[in-house]
């Protein structure tokens, strides 16, 4: 899952930052190359970056949710299991 949101990423990345210059560069074949480091690098980070980054936040969400459960069933078993006895 993680490599295919990795590619969607990248892929959507390089399209919004790379479509004005295939327009130019499909209309005029003589406009000026731009830098591998332009046209494939810097999509190619961002999208690294923003995978880890939406990975992270799912990852504290399990984590809050774990959180979340434990503490619920240890204040049932406050309220409602100590009080009985």
């Amino acid at each position: 899952m993680i490599i295919f949101s990795l590619i969607l990423n990248t892929a959507i990345f390089f399209l919004v930052l790379n479509f004005s210059y295939i327009k130019k560069k499909r209309e005029n074949p003589a406009y000026p190359d731009k830098p591998v480091s332009q046209l494939i690098l810097f999509p190619l980070a961002l999208g690294v970056v923003f995978t880890l980054i939406v990975d992270v936040f799912r990852g504290f969400m399990l984590y809050q949710l774990l959180i979340f459960l434990i503490a619920a069933i240890l204040l049932y078993w406050i309220f409602y299991v100590l009080k009985k006895s």
